[in-house]
C-alpha cells in the first residue's frame, strides 16, 4: 500500500515516518476506518490489565490484544476497532 502524505505518494516502508491520523475512544462501539498502518495505545494505569480488539485488514480476521500494560504503537493494519476494547485511547495512524 502506498502513502499519500504532502502530495506525493510514497512506498511504504517501515522507515517512513506516520504522516497523519487520528484519535478515537474506542469503548462502547465499533469503529471502523480505511486501513491504517498502525496503532499507537494509551492506558492510565499500567498495573492493569487493558485489552484491545481489532479487525486486520488484510485477512478481515478478529483478533485480540490481553494484558496491555504499557503505552505503545502496535506496527499492524487494521480497519476495525471493537467497542469491547478497555484501553483507555487509540490513536490510528497511517
Amino acid at each position: 500500500m502506498d502513502v499519500r502524505a504532502f502530495g506525493s505518494v510514497y512506498a511504504q516502508t517501515a522507515a517512513l515516518p506516520y504522516a497523519s491520523g487520528f484519535a478515537i475512544n474506542a469503548s462502547g462501539t465499533d469503529l471502523t476506518f480505511p486501513s491504517c498502518r498502525a496503532i499507537y495505545v494509551e492506558t492510565s494505569n499500567p498495573a492493569s490489565s487493558k485489552k484491545l480488539t481489532v479487525v486486520l485488514a488484510d485477512t478481515k480476521t478478529p483478533i485480540t490484544f490481553n494484558h496491555i500494560r504499557d503505552n505503545g504503537i502496535i506496527p499492524i493494519s487494521v480497519i476495525q476497532i471493537s467497542g469491547s476494547t478497555t484501553v483507555d485511547h487509540c490513536y490510528i495512524l497511517y
